[in-house]
């Protein structure tokens, strides 16, 4: 217990005399020193191998490498890497890899019935770059403790959407925006970043509607990170080896790209046939597999 006051005698009185800078200078100076790769100006990663299996971020991230910074190309090259940054309130950067990776692959995304009624009452318009900003800063405000807090971070994520590697996509209701979500896109991978919802279900809706028009254009693979969510889960995310994952990332990011204008990427596309065409797709998959 003595111990205890202490600790805490010392945390009040670096507080009120430091106003939190020696903490801070211990978590971005020294708490992470040897204990990852420090990245230098080179846009090098360490192997995923030499990741510190005894520092997580969830079940499953390993903390692979600390430092650098939000250039657009090092998080480009970081995600054709299959890494992922991260920002945690008052600590440096913080680069993860994962032994498992939870992935969609588009055409094999599972609609439920509720949002097939949903789609039905076309309540809801999508499009893709109309409100980029308007969307991060939404997907900012569900996350209080980490990634977009910083404003080098909502910065970086907007140089990556003038350059064509970042986009999003937004549910309205009427002129009012409800729901989105927004990721980084290269070849035929998209790493979905965030979504939000206003209204419920609207973020889901901009996640079927994507990987619909996605499985249309032959993306390989929607990469959702490295721990599957049971929101992902009831969408038919599933869980891969690392190993895999990289094999599909490997094809996918050097692929021609497909989509010449994402912005007009849901113009003249009718969401409720889009779902139609998939389940006949699927009853034809099982009646194929059943003969």
């Amino acid at each position: 217990m003595t111990l205890k006051k202490f600790k805490s005698g010392l945390l009040r009185f670096e507080e009120l005399i430091f106003k939190g800078k020696l903490k801070a200078f211990y978590i971005h100076r020294i708490k992470y020193r040897g204990k990852a790769y420090e990245l230098t100006k080179d846009l090098y990663f360490p192997p995923h191998t030499a990741s510190n299996k005894s520092i997580r971020m969830g079940p499953d991230g390993e903390l692979l490498a600390i430092g650098g910074d939000w250039k657009p190309e090092r998080i480009i090259h970081a995600y054709k890497n299959g890494i992922y940054p991260v920002v945690f309130k008052n600590q440096p950067i913080l680069w993860w890899t994962s032994e498992r990776h939870c992935v969609m692959y588009p055409k094999e995304v599972h609609i439920p019935k509720n949002m097939r009624t949903l789609i039905r009452q076309n309540k809801y318009k999508l499009t893709v770059d109309q409100a980029f900003y308007e969307v991060v800063s939404a997907c900012s405000e569900t996350r209080k403790n980490y990634t977009w807090l910083t404003h080098e971070q909502v910065k970086a994520f907007h140089q990556l959407h003038t350059l064509g590697f970042a986009h999003s996509v937004e549910v309205w209701q009427d002129e009012e925006l409800v729901g989105g979500l927004f990721g980084v896109s290269f070849g035929t991978y998209f790493h979905g970043e965030s979504m939000f919802t206003r209204v419920s279900h609207t973020s889901k809706l901009a996640y079927i509607g994507l990987s619909l028009r996605l499985a249309e254009m032959n993306f390989s693979i929607m990469d959702c990170g490295i721990w599957p969510t049971d929101h992902m889960k009831s969408l038919g995310a599933v869980v891969i080896s690392r190993d895999e994952f990289l094999e599909i990332l490997e094809k996918s990011k050097d692929a021609p790209e497909v989509i010449a204008d994402w912005g007009a990427l849901f113009e003249n596309w009718d969401l409720k046939q889009a779902v139609q065409n998939h389940l006949d797709g699927l009853t034809t998959k099982v009646e194929g597999a059943l003969i």
